[in-house]
């Protein structure tokens, strides 16, 4: 797993990974329909800012962070320092925060939680095929 180019994981900020996923996502997109890049490109970065966020605010900040493209799928994937799985808030929607492991559960084709001796790599996939507005 990399950071993007001139990142060090210690000061990764949303913005520069969300850059780096639209980056990462533009050859695909170019090929695409109009809505259905847009719908990529908005989930991808939704996804990206909810992992990045929970690893600085509940596990000892990004370790590690990647996002690559086979085909029609782009991988994301955040590695932080806790062992600790993410676990969702119980459904309370007039309380704010708390919803953002539901929300990248529902926007991502896959989702898997992978513990190692460091804390664990949280690795969400995208395939554009199933893009529809």
């Amino acid at each position: 797993m990399a950071t993007p180019p001139g990142h060090g994981t210690t000061s990764l900020t949303c913005p520069e990974a969300r850059s780096h996923v639209r980056s990462v996502l533009q050859p695909l997109c170019d090929t695409l329909p109009e809505q259905q890049a847009a719908l990529l490109q908005q989930d991808a970065c939704l996804i990206t800012s909810e992992l990045v966020t929970n690893a600085m605010l509940h596990a000892g900040g990004v370790r590690e962070f990647d996002a690559g493209l086979q085909g029609q799928v782009l991988t994301i994937r955040v590695s932080d320092h806790s062992t600790t799985p993410p676990t969702p808030r119980p459904h309370a929607p007039a309380v704010p925060g708390g919803h953002g492991w539901l929300v990248v559960q529902r926007l991502s084709t896959d989702v898997s939680v992978e513990p190692d001796a460091h804390g664990k790599t949280i690795r969400v996939t995208l395939d554009a095929s199933r893009m529809t507005g």
